[in-house]
């Protein structure tokens, strides 16, 4: 098969290259960057199979003509808010299947359109296969009531995601930029979540960090930061990428944890190398070109992975699915 790998040059990007290029079952992987610089030592460095391309993800034109040939497109871009619609839309119409990091919620009507442009053009697509969400979904879906239902006859909802991260291991300037420009202010620890200090986002959701220097800093984005305005933000998602090495966590943080939680339930899954959402994203693509296309449209990336497949992804991974 032969994919499109977006945004290769990222964080999420550079892990999920490294593993569609160990894959036999990918017989061509085209990284895909803005840098071209940066993709192309990256090809180069990682298998024959491997070309590189520059592209604007933000203008169609430039998107579509990659296009050609191609069995489905892995998107690893970021901050999604800005290009995912126009990647996903993009997709659609060179009827090619799509895989989206989707580190951002899309709107409902967004939704709407880019299923039934999807449907039209009869292939599919999956919005959403990072950490949070991605793996946020795959635990409420699938883990969140394991166990002994009796002992919980009624389940909470809405439950409660979260992103538990270190930032002087986990994350690009995209990733940080979201955080610094969407947190509201200190929230709770969900039930089951790591230790460290948490705050809330405009969706519900919270972000988490190891007590320290790292939440000192969010907590001062959260309190000041917001006050200068967007300028303020962005800033301050730079002054978080600077600072990054001199933010140690407690020894045993880990690199990373997705989790739900509804009342006194959980269910998180623990990235020791961080890099479990690269996985979950190369997978979806994977599944995406290789399936037939019977079932068209934005499909719900529980109905595309099941509980043990969502459970082999982790373990290959090195990562670890803790219910409670």
């Amino acid at each position: 098969m032969k994919i499109v790998l977006l945004g290769a040059a990222g964080f999420t990007g550079r892990a999920a290259a490294v593993l569609l290029a160990r894959r036999d079952d990918v017989g061509e992987l085209i990284l895909v960057d803005y840098d071209i610089r940066d993709a192309k030592r990256l090809a180069k460095a990682l298998s024959p199979k491997c070309r590189w391309a520059m592209a604007d993800v933000g203008k169609p034109l430039e998107l579509s003509r990659l296009l050609v040939g191609i069995d489905a497109v892995a998107s690893a871009v970021g901050p999604c808010a800005e290009y995912e619609k126009t990647v996903l839309l993009s997709c659609a119409a060179g009827g090619t299947a799509a895989a989206s990091i989707g580190d951002e919620t899309i709107a409902a009507e967004d939704r709407a359109e880019i299923d039934r442009v999807f449907r039209d053009a009869g292939v599919s697509a999956v919005a959403g296969c990072g950490m949070m969400p991605g793996w946020t979904e795959l635990l409420a879906a699938h883990f969140l009531d394991a166990g002994d239902r009796s002992a919980h006859p009624q389940r909470p909802a809405p439950a409660t995601r979260y992103l538990f991260f270190s930032p002087a291991r986990f994350g690009g300037y995209a990733f940080l930029r979201g955080v610094a420009k969407g947190i509201t202010g200190a929230a709770p620890a969900p039930a089951g979540a790591p230790a460290g200090n948490y705050f809330a986002l405009p969706d519900g959701s919270r972000i988490g960090v190891p007590e320290g220097k790292a939440g000192t800093r969010l907590g001062w984005i959260a309190g000041t930061a917001a006050k200068l305005g967007a300028v303020g933000k962005e800033f301050s998602a730079a002054l978080l990428l600077w600072t990054r090495g001199g933010m140690k966590e407690p020894a045993g943080t880990p690199v990373a944890v997705a989790g739900v939680a509804a009342g006194d339930r959980f269910a998180r899954v623990e990235d020791p190398k961080g890099n479990l959402g690269a996985s979950l994203l190369a997978e979806t693509a994977v599944r995406l070109a290789a399936r037939p296309r019977k079932a068209t449209g934005l499909l719900p990336l529980p109905e595309l992975f099941g509980r043990e497949e969502a459970e082999a992804i982790a373990a290959a991974a090195g990562a670890r699915i803790v219910t409670g």
